[in-house]
């Protein structure tokens, strides 16, 4: 029986850069309990799982925004 020769992967898409001020704005979000995790996604900007464990699609440019929405609803 023949052997199948396998096609060599392709390497992943460099992940995106994270600015320091949104590195920042994350880190703090998680610290209060915001966010429980968080990723830069290479095409839909940052994706953010909540305290409730659902994810949440960010573009970079709304982020600050959406941040500041979630701090609201909490209080």
């Amino acid at each position: 029986m023949a052997r199948q020769r396998l096609k060599p992967l392709a390497p992943p898409p460099p992940p995106g850069e994270v600015s320091a001020g949104d590195r920042d704005m994350l880190i703090g979000a998680f610290k209060s309990g915001l966010i429980v995790e968080w990723k830069r996604d290479h095409l839909q900007g940052y994706r953010l799982t909540l305290g409730d464990r659902r994810d949440a699609y960010v573009e970079v440019a709304h982020l600050t925004r959406y941040l500041e929405g979630l701090r609201k609803g909490k209080s």
